[in-house]
């Protein structure tokens, strides 16, 4: 068993990721034999099920991809059930406070280190290989707090600071409208806001995590965030990426349409 995202994000390296809505099987596929380092199965913010997600899961599991679950919200029982179907990461909104986030990254383990209860099941290879996923998977999971309200730039150095909390991703949108300056991605107020995080992260020897905001090949964009000290990285998604391509390809139509 391993988590090759864990492993490139310890070695310091860039980490790319892709957000997918549609739960379709052959997009996570196709993403992760394009060769994505990681994608993220929104449960968010789109009408996806248990089902759904470990399709997407099994179809992941063809590449070499590393396949995380966002979750809904902080919830340990949501934790085992998609740690169960195999997931070597979740992903949790809001999360303000390092009780929050101890809570997660607790659900996210065995005992001692954690509460998770045991039961996987494709996780462990349909119980073919149940000791030796038990004996290894605390090491391989991966708990990423959302860091997008006030309060957590106020905590981050504790959230941080708890054991199990392996990285974060910034929630642009929901930042900026927790700090009064809605959609406003130049604003000092909301730039000092993601420097104070990734000086918390530097100082926790933590990888830091955002999302490309633009045009996901806008390679100066994407080295501005690298050369600031970020590794993981969320450029896209299922959903912008098919809505682009619907675009470019009417826009050199266009002439059909005088």
């Amino acid at each position: 068993m391993k988590n090759c995202l864990k492993e490139k994000l310890a070695a310091g390296k860039v980490a790319l990721g892709v957000q997918l809505w549609f739960g379709s099987p052959a997009i996570a596929e196709l993403c992760g034999l394009a060769g994505f380092d990681w994608l993220l199965i929104d449960t968010e913010h789109a009408p996806q099920t248990p089902v759904t997600v470990q399709a997407q899961l099994q179809a992941a599991g063809n590449t070499n991809t590393t396949a995380l679950v966002r979750l809904p919200k902080n919830d340990p029982d949501l934790i085992k059930l998609y740690l169960d179907m195999g997931t070597l990461g979740i992903v949790v909104p809001f999360i303000s406070t390092a009780d929050e986030a101890e809570l997660g990254a607790r659900a996210c383990r065995y005992p001692p280190v954690g509460t998770r209860g045991w039961g996987p099941h494709r996780a462990a290879g349909y119980g073919l290989h149940a000791e030796t996923y038990t004996a290894e998977i605390n090491d391989q999971v991966m708990y990423v707090p959302i860091i997008e309200t006030a309060e957590a730039i106020r905590n981050i150095d504790a959230i941080l600071a708890v054991e199990g909390v392996d990285t974060f991703l910034l929630g642009p949108v929901d930042l900026c409208i927790s700090l009064g300056v809605p959609f406003q991605f130049d604003h000092p107020t909301y730039l000092d806001a993601v420097q104070k995080v990734r000086a918390a992260a530097h100082r926790a020897g933590k990888p830091a995590g955002i999302p490309i905001l633009g045009s996901m090949s806008d390679r100066e964009n994407v080295m501005r965030q690298v050369e600031a000290g970020s590794q993981f990285l969320l450029i896209g998604g299922d959903e912008p990426f098919l809505a682009s391509a619907c675009r470019q390809s009417l826009d050199t139509l266009t002439y059909l349409r005088e």
